[in-house]
């Protein structure tokens, strides 16, 4: 981000000197790795904290110059004045309320509405005035006897880093004092409400209080805290609600499993494990997910901030052990990857949308580079639990393993020669392809190595029939040729091109590796499920038939399902055709006869070859690239 000069200078008013940052070449070259390295994650905290302050100053310069922005409360300085005093009294205090991932998630929302590119509910003023709050609470933090105004909503004050003083007031957008004197913190309403004490351990709950808990877990002399940011005000992705309040069992819960995938880290990831103890900093907890399928996420402004579903409560807890840990590996790596973005472009402007082997839906450059870096480093924790597991847990690494290391690699060697990625990115993409290829030898069942191919041109069928919309005048020529009963025209021996057109119905498209991994974990719930027992989300019979083993049985099936696109995708893989183009051509008969083909007809038709010498020899196989044209949708 740019700064004025004067953002850059320091002042004697400051809690930091305010300076520029970069990476030394050292910690550069551990951050292009597919492991976490502690220095590294210290060299960009450094860089995190340095980008705070500039912010902070900019944001302060700019509402001065705009007196108007906060309303009846005191003018900005008087706030950073006051956070400067707890700064000096206690830095190591403000400096980890700074690096809090709300901080940085408010920072840049204020920023945002400061220059008109983004709207919000509240009135500017109270949004500005979190910066009053973020002060208040530096002043407790410090013991700094003081008192000022903040915004307070719905009756609510939430101090940073401390939790949330509730009064019986209700008006939506209000103001409440904050001061503290002798050590004792209060929060006084606008009116005649009752005073909030602060408790002395402010993550405890109290008489109108509501703590901002902390779990703390150490395993061999190794600790992890994270603040449980159940209150948070400035969602980690814009647009989605705030996390409700956990109760007490939810919260012993997260606890037992934390306490547990801590543990696995520490004894077998040391290295990411010490990474991981100085960088991530708070979990915003939301409801159990489904079963292999975790719901996670981080943001570019909240970094050490990571989203993550409770493990679910029927799996073991050494598989919730396992999958909290490679999802904490996984976010706490797209944190690493935001602070380096934070530094330095990793790609130029780019209007491609682009498979990612790990999402649903169509992503941009950015977005694939950003998956690739994290799966990579998924990858690596795969392959080190292989050779510590065992039974079906190995098993299960082993699938892992070979799935996400041809992903990974695949999409790599695909961004490699994108002209679109800076030296940096070329650097980085490059660093990680030979970690990965240094994996080639690393010994696999075949049956494994089978499993993962199968998982991979699944999911990538079924996003392409969902996704991918074929050429215009290739499916009607494809169409009439069935109409005329001809064979199929010569065109369809290549590639078909078209656009991506992002489907929202484009969901759970892994459903292949999805059963693989209760196939191996749990055989008894696969085959209930191949019984017409109860079966993951949007898994159809024939998926079941697939990774059975069934491939007949699976195409009859895939046939009678063609009303859900990734059907085409299943019917596709397994006639060696784009599914996308079967789709588009069933639809376009369809449309101009009335009559819809049989699927498998259909498709057994597009593999049609005439005799030796004929020129036609077939409509080849579906593309294994991972780049598609843009969307014009």
């Amino acid at each position: 981000m740019g700064t004025s000069s004067e953002a850059a200078e320091e002042s004697e008013n400051s809690p930091h000197a305010l300076r520029p940052h970069r990476l030394d070449d050292v910690s550069f070259g551990m951050l292009c790795s597919t492991g976490e390295r502690l220095r590294a994650t210290h060299a960009l905290l450094d860089a995190e904290y340095s980008r705070r302050l500039l912010l902070l100053r900019v944001l302060v310069d700019e509402v001065t110059a705009r007196p108007a922005a906060v309303g009846d409360l005191a003018p900005a300085r008087e706030a950073w004045d006051l956070l400067a005093r707890a700064q000096r009294q206690r830095p190591e205090a403000v400096h980890r309320l700074l690096m809090d991932p709300q901080t940085g998630l408010w920072a840049a929302h204020v920023l945002r509405r400061l220059r008109g590119s983004q709207d919000a509910d509240a009135p500017l003023w109270s949004d500005v005035g979190q910066l009053h709050a973020l002060a208040a609470a530096g002043a407790v933090l410090a013991g700094v006897d003081f008192r000022i105004q903040v915004p307070s909503r719905d009756g609510a004050v939430l101090l940073p880093c401390l939790g949330r003083a509730q009064s019986v007031a209700r008006e939506p957008w209000g103001v409440a004092e904050v001061g503290a004197q002798n050590g004792t913190a209060r929060v006084r309403p606008q009116g005649d409400g009752p005073v909030v004490t602060v408790p002395k351990d402010a993550t405890q709950d109290g008489p109108g209080w509501t703590g901002m808990r902390r779990l703390s877990v150490s395993h061999h002399e190794l600790t992890l805290t994270l603040t449980i940011d159940d209150l948070a005000r400035y969602p980690v992705i814009a647009g989605t609600s705030g996390p409700d309040r956990l109760d007490a069992t939810a919260l012993r819960h997260w606890r037992r499993v934390l306490d547990r995938a801590w543990a696995l880290l520490v004894e077998d990831h040391r290295e990411s494990a010490e990474a991981l103890a100085a960088g991530l900093f708070s979990l915003v907890p939301l409801p159990p997910a489904e079963r292999f399928r975790p719901r996670s996420a981080s943001a570019s402004e909240a970094f050490g901030c990571v989203m993550l579903s409770a493990p679910h409560a029927q799996v073991t807890d050494d598989e919730a052990a396992v999958e909290l840990a490679v999802t904490l590996v996984h976010e706490f790596r797209h944190t690493l990857l935001n602070g380096l973005m934070h530094l330095t472009p990793l790609a130029d402007d780019c209007p491609d949308l682009f498979h990612a082997p790990w999402r649903d839906d169509p992503r941009p450059l950015s977005g694939v580079l950003h998956g690739a870096f994290a799966f990579s480093g998924v990858a690596r924790f795969w392959r080190d639990r292989c050779a510590r597991d065992s039974g079906s847990a190995r098993e299960r690494a082993r699938f892992e393993f070979a799935l996400w290391r041809r992903e990974s690699r695949a999409t790599l060697e695909t961004l490699h020669a994108h002209p679109a990625l800076t030296e940096t990115g070329r650097r980085l993409v490059r660093a990680l392809l030979a970690d990965i290829r240094s994996w080639d030898a690393e010994p696999v069942p075949e049956t494994t190595l089978l499993l993962a191919e199968r998982a991979a041109t699944h999911q990538r069928a079924a996003w392409r029939a969902h996704h991918l919309v074929p050429d215009e005048a290739a499916v009607r020529s494809v169409a009439d040729s069935w109409l005329r009963g001809t064979p199929p025209p010569l065109a369809v021996t290549e590639e078909t091109g078209g656009d991506v057109v992002t489907d929202p119905a484009g969901c759970r498209l892994d459903a292949y590796a999805h059963l693989v991994r209760l196939r191996i974990t749990d055989p008894h719930a696969f085959a209930e499920a191949r019984e017409g027992g109860p079966r993951p989300k949007d898994v159809i019979s024939a998926d079941l038939a697939y990774v059975a083993g069934d491939s007949d049985a699976a195409a009859a099936l895939y046939a009678e399902e063609t009303s859900r696109p990734a059907a085409w995708g299943g019917l596709g893989l397994l006639f060696g055709q784009p599914p996308e183009l079967l789709r588009a051509v069933s639809q376009e008969i369809t449309r101009t006869s009335g009559q819809t083909p049989p699927p498998s007809e259909l498709a057994r038709w597009l593999v049609h070859t005439w005799d030796d010498d004929g020129a036609h020899r077939g409509s080849g196989s579906m593309s294994q690239s991972a780049r598609c044209s843009q969307s014009t949708a």
